[in-house]
């Protein structure tokens, strides 16, 4: 299976990372340059997207576009600072276990719970594949189809989300309808979940500054207290008795008749010693941001003016996500 690896040109550094992993598991891949949102002009941003997260929704165009250039059937995207697991190069080399009416297969894991479907074989032990119906977060790691790519690049021209809020945030305002699956579990994962990186230069996320940055915590709201009678207390506690009933009922029937059910998709397998060298050797974080990942001071001119930003979902997964317990 072809392997596009979207990588910066100001960051060799992570492509001789990505390159060392690959190498290790005889794995060929060919580089698609990102587009920098900080040295390109991509367009204005707005309360739900940067410049910089436009510019990376950008360069995942252009790795699909690539596929279409090559006549593949299918290619696994990668971002260029995802730990590989040992088990990829199985299922790359055989995908004839990949659900045939899959468009979007994600080997990645946030270590989050993730609503999914009854699991099937993929032909790798351990492993199985399972329908994705919850909200996802990240693309570092995914394999796509070429009937998704034509779909993909031919209605997504413009990006006013992130580029996984668009693909695997189902109740955005802006998300691309897909089947979707997850590997379960997890083959790849983001290097800054990776708990003996937390503090690697090579790990740290491009886009944490530019997100942290635009979320804005909501402000605390007083409460008042109200007293009712006895009646209406009353009616309140039959209310929430029928609530918690309902729910109940459709959690049944959700994994009893049709399947689904919230799960763990953890990151299983030993990190690959090159992968582990290089982090280990790479510069730390230092108490201030890098004067090379620091925000442009015009980031802020670029975005529009207006009301507070509405905001929905959770808390951008830079800030919120679980940590590895993983160690090498």
């Amino acid at each position: 299976m072809q392997i596009l690896l979207i990588n910066l040109a100001r960051r060799p550094d992570r492509l001789a990372f990505m390159r060392s992993q690959l190498d290790a598991l005889g794995l060929a891949f060919e580089r698609i340059e990102a587009v920098d949102g900080r040295q390109e002009d991509v367009g204005p941003g707005t309360d739900l997207v940067t410049p910089v997260e436009i510019a990376c929704a950008l360069s995942h165009r252009k790795a699909w576009l690539r596929l279409l250039d090559s006549g593949d059937s299918h290619c696994l995207v990668l971002e260029d600072d995802v730990l590989i697991a040992p088990g990829a190069k199985l299922l790359l080399d055989n995908p004839r276990g990949l659900p045939r009416d899959a468009d979007i297969v994600r080997l990645e894991t946030t270590l989050e719970r993730t609503l999914l479907g009854f699991g099937q074989r993929c032909g790798l032990p351990a492993h199985k594949v399972h329908r994705l119906y919850s909200r996802q977060r990240g693309t570092a790691a995914y394999i796509i189809t070429r009937a998704f790519a034509e779909r993909a690049v031919r209605d997504l021209t413009t990006f006013g989300e992130p580029i996984d809020d668009i693909l695997f945030v189902v109740d955005s305002p802006g998300h691309f309808p897909s089947i979707r699956y997850q590997i379960r579990p997890g083959l790849c994962l983001q290097a800054d979940l990776y708990a003996p990186a937390r503090k690697s230069l090579l790990a740290a996320s491009d886009l944490d500054t530019d997100r942290k940055i635009r979320w804005v915590p909501p402000k605390p709201v007083s409460r008042i207290k109200t007293k009712y009678s006895f009646s209406k207390k009353c009616l309140r506690e039959l209310n929430r008795w029928w609530r918690r009933s309902r729910a109940t009922a459709n959690t049944l029937h959700q994994y009893v008749i049709v399947g689904r059910i919230w799960r763990d998709v953890p990151f299983i397998g030993t990190v690959l010693p090159a992968a582990a060298t290089a982090l280990a050797e790479a510069e730390t974080l230092p108490s201030c941001t890098p004067a090379s990942h620091a925000m442009p001071t015009d980031i802020a001119t670029k975005r529009s003016t207006g009301p507070d930003p509405v905001r929905w979902g959770p808390e951008p997964h830079s800030q919120g996500r679980a940590r590895s317990s993983i160690r090498s």
